[in-house]
C-alpha cells in the first residue's frame, strides 16, 4: 500500500463504531491488506453517502486517504449487502458470528487472501439459503486451518500411533487427537466418537457446499460443535458474544418449536 496518499481497498465491514455525533470508526477484513480500521466522516448523518456502505456485513469498495491518525474513508461502492442474510435473523447472527470470529482471530494489516476468499465463500453460500451448523462448522475448521491451528485428525498427537475407529478424546492443548492409551497423560481432553471424528476430516476434506449439504443428527453435531468451539476459544483466548446470541436462537428456537410463538425468530425447519 505503498505510494500515494490516496487508495482503494476491497473488503467486508466486520465491525463499526459510533464515533461523535456524526462519524464511525470502520474495520474491514480486506482482500489483499487483512485487517484495517478508518474513520468514515459522515456516515452517520442522515442521507450520507457512506451510511450503507459502512454497516457490518457490507462488501464494497472503498477510496482511502492516508493520514497520521486512521485512514479516512472517502468514498465506498457496495460490492454485496447480503440483502439475504440481513432479512433473516438466524442468518444475520450466523453472519455476525463469522465476522466477530475473523476480527477476534487476525491482527491489524496481516495480508491473509485465502481467509478472506473463505469468508467471502461463506457468506455466498449462506445468502444463497439457510445457514446450517456444517456451514459454521466447516467455517470454524477451515479457518483453523489457515491460522495454522488445525486440529490433528489422524494420528495420536501424543504417541503418533494411527488412529483406530472407536471412542478417541480431543485436546485444543495438544492440538488434535488423543488415543485412548495417552488420555490419562491428557487433563483438557474430551470423548470424541468414531462419527464425530468423521464429520471433522469429511468438512476439512471436502468443499464448502458439499459440505453443507450434510444433515447431522440432533446429539452428533452437538458434539462436534462443542468440539469446534473449544478450539476456536482456545485460538481466539476470549469469548464470542455471537455465540452466546446463536446459542440462545436455538434454545429459544426448541423451547417453543411446538405449540408456542417463539420470542425471537426460529431457525427454518429442514436444517
Amino acid at each position: 500500500m505503498a505510494g500515494s496518499r490516496d487508495y482503494q481497498v476491497e473488503g467486508l465491514v466486520i465491525r463499526n463504531a459510533a464515533v461523535g455525533e456524526r462519524d464511525r470508526v470502520v474495520t474491514l477484513f480486506t482482500q489483499n491488506e487483512g485487517k484495517l480500521s478508518f474513520v468514515a466522516r459522515g456516515a452517520r448523518r442522515p442521507g450520507s453517502s457512506l451510511g450503507p456502505s459502512v454497516q457490518v456485513l457490507t462488501r464494497g469498495r472503498f477510496q482511502c486517504v492516508r493520514r497520521r491518525g486512521l485512514d479516512l474513508i472517502t468514498q465506498a461502492a457496495t460490492i454485496d449487502s447480503y440483502r439475504k442474510i440481513k432479512d433473516d435473523l438466524w442468518c444475520m447472527s450466523c453472519g455476525l458470528y463469522l465476522a466477530e470470529l475473523i476480527d477476534a482471530s487476525t491482527v491489524e494489516g496481516a495480508s491473509n487472501r485465502t481467509l478472506y476468499d473463505l469468508l467471502i465463500e461463506t457468506l455466498n453460500v449462506t445468502n444463497c439459503g439457510a445457514c446450517s451448523d456444517m456451514v459454521l462448522r466447516s467455517f470454524e475448521l477451515r479457518l483453523l486451518q489457515h491460522l495454522g491451528f488445525c486440529p490433528s485428525l489422524h494420528k495420536c498427537v501424543n504417541c503418533g500411533v494411527v488412529l483406530r475407529p472407536v471412542v478417541n478424546s480431543l485436546s485444543a492443548a495438544l492440538g488434535g487427537v488423543i488415543c485412548p492409551d495417552c488420555l490419562p497423560s491428557c487433563r483438557d481432553a474430551m470423548p470424541l466418537s468414531v462419527d464425530a471424528l468423521k464429520v471433522l476430516r469429511f468438512c476439512l476434506s471436502n468443499q464448502l457446499e458439499t459440505s453443507c449439504r450434510v444433515r447431522l443428527s440432533i446429539s452428533l453435531a452437538a458434539e462436534v460443535e462443542e468440539h469446534t468451539h473449544r478450539f476456536v476459544r482456545f485460538v481466539v483466548q476470549r469469548e464470542l458474544k455471537a455465540q452466546d446470541w446463536l446459542l440462545r436462537l436455538r434454545t429459544e428456537a426448541m423451547l417453543t418449536r411446538d405449540n408456542e410463538a417463539p420470542t425471537i425468530a426460529r431457525r427454518s425447519e429442514d436444517e
